[in-house]
Order: structure tokens, then C-alpha cells, then sequence
């Protein structure tokens, strides 16, 4: 078993500073460094791709405290309805992809940018994005946010009252999977979008798996918030790399 490690906490008068603040500032830095080097490499102008990763970023992070605070913290929200606007407060992470990819949305279209270009924007973050979601989930694995059941296993963290799952943990372990398979897949061109779709169906189903394990979670029909908007993103890949078969080869990159 993984022995238990309390979060690193830097404090200094009444200021702290969390070792899960640091990794999300990290992998902001980590998932804006990659995707502007391989967006400028593709032939992206740099201080576009800057433009729509603030748009994606910004509204990244609404989108992880808004759906994690109306679906996960609904007490929370019936005691103070500003807790809302509380945006540094709690965080999901499927939220701040949704609201990552609609930032995207919303920079792409003021910029009067195609279609076409969305979806090579969104693939080179999806690219991207695993790396990245390395530091945040150290982050999540290191500030034991997301707790499991008890259990025997060897992948076990040793908690204070016992033995279980650390969720966060696992993630990260299967986010490095999902990295070393990028690089693998990136060694010829892909189609345009391949990365996104593959990203969906690689996290999509262990996301939805994962959450079976979960406790203290809010549940609508016996599924977490984060197990719907799983299957949606296993379903999205699905039809991605379906369309993505008949794609010219002059789409490839």
C-alpha cells in the first residue's frame, strides 16, 4: 500500500499556500507551454494561440467551480447562493473542461475563425491537456480531495482510519498512461481532432469506472455527476474517431 502523506502547506503570518495551488498553477503553465510550442510548430501565430488559451483558461476554471458547486455542494449553495461566485472555492474537473472547451468556443468565434481551425485548436489542446493534468492530479492525489472505499488493495493509500482508495491517486497513475500513449501515436500524422477523440475514449470509461468507488459523492440515480458527463465523452469520442476514418489525408497533421 501507498503510505499517507498530509498535503505540504507553506505559511507564512496569515498567508498559506497549498501544494494543490501550486501544481494548478503548474499545469496551467505546463498545458499553455505545450500547446502554444506545438500550435506555433503547426503553423498557429503564437500570440493568437495565447489569446484563445486565456479564453479557454479563464473560463475553464468557471466552468470547474460552477459545475461542481450546482451539482457536488448543492447543500452548500442552499445555505449561501454566493458561494457561486466564490470562484477560487471547490473545483470538478469535468466542469473545467466543459467550460475550457466553450472558452475555446467563444475566443474562435470572435476571432471569426472555421470550423476547421476549432477543431485543429481543440486537438492541439487535447494533446496537450494529459500532460498538463499530470500536476493537477499530483495535486489532487497530494491534498486527498477525492476519497474512495475502504479496500485491501495494494493500490491502496494507508488514510488515518484505514485503508482506501485515493482517487486522485489513481487518476494520475492512469493520466500517465494516457501521455506515454500520446507519444507513442504521435510519432506519424494523425487526423485532424484524432487526439480529442482518443483523450474521450481513453478517459472517458475509467472515469466512469473510478467514480463507482467513490464516497460521500452526490449521486442522481445512483451515478455522479462525473459518470454522465463520462459516458457523454466516451459517446463524443466514439463519433469523432468514426467520422475521422473517412478524413482526406491533406486534413492530417
Amino acid at each position: 500500500m501507498f503510505p499517507y502523506v498530509p498535503e505540504p502547506v507553506l505559511r507564512i503570518g496569515g498567508f498559506s499556500l497549498s501544494a494543490f495551488q501550486v501544481l494548478v498553477f503548474a499545469a496551467v503553465v505546463a498545458g499553455y507551454e505545450i500547446t502554444v510550442r506545438r500550435a506555433t510548430r503547426l503553423g498557429w501565430d503564437r500570440d493568437l494561440v495565447l489569446s484563445l488559451v486565456l479564453w479557454a483558461v479563464f473560463l475553464g476554471f468557471v466552468g470547474s467551480h460552477v459545475f461542481d458547486t450546482l451539482l457536488y455542494e448543492r447543500e452548500a449553495l442552499r445555505r449561501n447562493p454566493l458561494v457561486l461566485l466564490e470562484l477560487w472555492g471547490t473545483m470538478s474537473s469535468y466542469g473545467g473542461l466543459i467550460g475550457g472547451v466553450l472558452g475555446g468556443i467563444v475566443a474562435l468565434r470572435l476571432k471569426r475563425l472555421s470550423w476547421k481551425q476549432a477543431l485543429s485548436f481543440f486537438d492541439i489542446c487535447a494533446f496537450a491537456f494529459p500532460f498538463a493534468w499530470i500536476f493537477g492530479r499530483t495535486g489532487c492525489a497530494l491534498a486527498h480531495d477525492h476519497v474512495g472505499i475502504a479496500t485491501g488493495s495494494f493500490l491502496a493509500v494507508r488514510f488515518p482510519d484505514g485503508p482506501r482508495y485515493d482517487l486522485g491517486l489513481l487518476e494520475l497513475f492512469w493520466t500517465i498512461v494516457i501521455c506515454a500513449a500520446f507519444v507513442a501515436l504521435d510519432r506519424k500524422p494523425r487526423p485532424t481532432g484524432f487526439f480529442v477523440a482518443v483523450f474521450l475514449l481513453l478517459y472517458g470509461p475509467v472515469r466512469f469506472a473510478l467514480d463507482m468507488l467513490r464516497v460521500g459523492d452526490e449521486r442522481y440515480v445512483g451515478w455522479t455527476p462525473g459518470q454522465y458527463a463520462s459516458i457523454a465523452a466516451t459517446f463524443v469520442g466514439f463519433v469523432l474517431l468514426a467520422r475521422l476514418k473517412d478524413q482526406p489525408l491533406e486534413d492530417k497533421i
